[in-house]
């Protein structure tokens, strides 16, 4: 809920982040948190105030560099069919990530086009691109499951839900997204400069927050209950453990509460 709360949780972040450029010229910023928690509203915020202290921003997700259907299909072949519905570590084009973080280190002058990734087709539009003019000031990328470091084997190896329960029986898909989730961490967020995890009570509001976000997208390309239930049930494992686990993961949190209320920004480490 944006009130004067949440505007002043705002203007503290980027204070945060404009205190940190005094000592680096560029700064790579991870603002984390559940389906529905807000996190590219906020971070939209963060870039406008950013902005208006005359600083170049790129604000991109996660979920702009998912894999196209024909990838993913490759992935469900080789490994489990799970695969085929985007989200997890392991469905997005983590080398175009490496590109970009490395375009925006580089602090030099380049164009460069990321190919757009559609929710509503579920698939990369190879025509449309995101044109992106190097060099910026600040990178902040945002997602739900970035920050993510990886499980433990005793938790993966419990079920957590009923579509890992009942398809992931032999824990391929489990031990996949672990895995390629500790490269995401060593490759990517290990290098942010600055991260933030928006904290939820619970996985219980991220249906119904996710459920709101479906309607801006066209009626005939919208899940409906059934699809939308199933399609978050990919995301639950992870959601739980950085639930669980934000305080190892990321630099600083805000609480947020069942009203969708932010809290004041809190400095972990």
């Amino acid at each position: 809920m944006i009130n004067k709360s949440y505007l002043n949780t705002v203007k503290e972040v980027t204070d945060k982040i404009i205190d940190l450029r005094k000592k680096r010229k560029n700064i790579f910023c991870l603002i984390s948190g559940p389906q529905g928690s807000g996190k590219t509203t906020f971070s939209s915020h963060v870039k406008t105030e950013l902005q208006k202290n005359k600083l170049k921003v790129l604000v991109l997700s996660i979920d702009n560099f998912y894999l196209g259907k024909e990838d993913r299909k490759n992935l469900s072949n080789k490994i489990s069919n799970l695969f085929l519905t985007r989200g997890v570590p392991g469905t997005h084009n983590l080398k175009l990530l490496k590109e970009v973080l490395k375009k925006f280190k580089s602090k030099k002058k380049n164009k460069f086009k990321l190919p757009l990734f559609s929710k509503g087709h579920d698939d990369v539009l190879k025509s449309k691109f995101i044109n992106l003019n190097f060099p910026y000031d600040v990178f902040i990328l945002e997602g739900w499951c970035v920050g993510y470091q990886g499980s433990t084997i005793s938790r993966l190896k419990k079920p957590v839900n009923q579509m890992e329960r009942l398809l992931d029986k032999n824990l391929k898909w489990r031990n996949h997204v672990n895995q390629v989730s500790k490269k995401y961490a060593s490759l990517i967020y290990k290098k942010s400069d600055f991260s933030i995890f928006l904290k939820i009570p619970s996985f219980n509001q991220v249906f119904y927050w996710r459920k709101k976000q479906e309607q801006q997208i066209p009626k005939k390309l919208r899940m409906n209950n059934n699809q939308l239930k199933k399609f978050i049930s990919f995301y639950q494992r992870i959601t739980m453990d950085l639930l669980k686990d934000y305080k190892k993961c990321f630099n600083s949190f805000i609480p947020i509460d069942s009203r969708h209320n932010f809290g004041r920004y809190k400095i972990l480490k």
